[in-house]
């Protein structure tokens, strides 16, 4: 069944063997064709060809430098795939996921993240952390590209991803739905390891260089910092800060309920 997310009208490439496995397996059907380049060997190749007989999608071989040329880039592990471009899922529908699992809740926000490593990697932690979703603004922040596809590691086709217009309001409509708000603070006062974050959360990560936008932070209920030994680097790197939170809950969750 292919997510409600996986589908529009403009294509894009997707390149490595995660990712293109991952897409295959998840939303196999959005796949335009596959393409491997030529002398491709390991386990992975076997799998991608009955994957791509399974969903009917076109499979051929090229010559590396084809697919250098249609990746702008070498590190593409000898497999490309064409895919319908991302389709965010709608805030609306974002929030009726919410309502479903309230108590589980864990939606994480990224404010205005420039960088697609930075983004595709917020994006694999937050997959693996068990959040039900990924949030962006619509406007001054990197969207899903195939650069943080590639960098997400295969999370992109799993993790649902909204575009909103309005941070602020999307979390105001998190927290009338019981969710508290959670911001990343590297100078907030209280500690990420004193706070009670098994109930359902927002967390919020803030941008490269400038975090949480002022707007932004005044929705959070509660500014954590995590706890560093040496004060010169003044931060972590936001997907860095954003995985050692999430863990942080997830682990918090287990130990409270250990079928989590």
């Amino acid at each position: 069944m292919a997510n409600s997310w996986g589908r529009s009208l403009m294509s894009e490439i997707i390149y490595g063997v995660h990712p293109v496995l991952a897409a295959l397996r998840q939303r196999g059907n959005t796949l335009e064709e596959v393409i491997v380049a030529k002398g491709a060997a390991g386990q992975w190749l076997e799998e991608v060809r009955r994957l791509a007989r399974q969903h009917q999608v076109r499979f051929r071989v090229s010559e590396r430098a084809g697919l250098d040329r249609l990746c702008q880039t070498s590190r593409h592990q000898g497999i490309m795939a064409r895919v319908a471009a991302y389709r965010y899922l709608p805030e609306a529908e974002l929030l009726d996921r919410i309502a479903v699992q309230p108590k589980s809740a864990l939606v994480v926000v990224a404010d205005c993240l420039q960088d697609p490593m930075n983004l595709g990697n917020l994006m694999r932690s937050a997959h693996a952390a068990g959040a039900q979703g990924l949030v962006i603004p619509k406007h001054r922040a990197v969207g899903v590209t195939p650069a943080v596809a590639k960098a997400a590691a295969g999370a992109a086709a799993y993790l649902p991803v909204a575009r909103v217009t309005n941070l602020s309001n999307f979390l105001k409509d998190c927290k009338a739905q019981g969710l508290w708000v959670v911001g990343a603070e590297a100078q907030a006062v209280q500690s990420l390891y004193t706070a009670d974050l098994t109930g359902p959360l927002t967390l919020v990560i803030g941008g490269e260089g400038s975090g949480i936008r002022p707007r932004v932070r005044r929705e959070c209920d509660l500014l954590l910092a995590i706890p560093m030994a040496t004060p010169q680097l003044g931060s972590l790197n936001a997907a860095v800060a954003g995985a050692i939170f999430m863990f942080e809950i997830l682990r918090q969750r287990q130990q409270q309920s250990p079928q989590f």
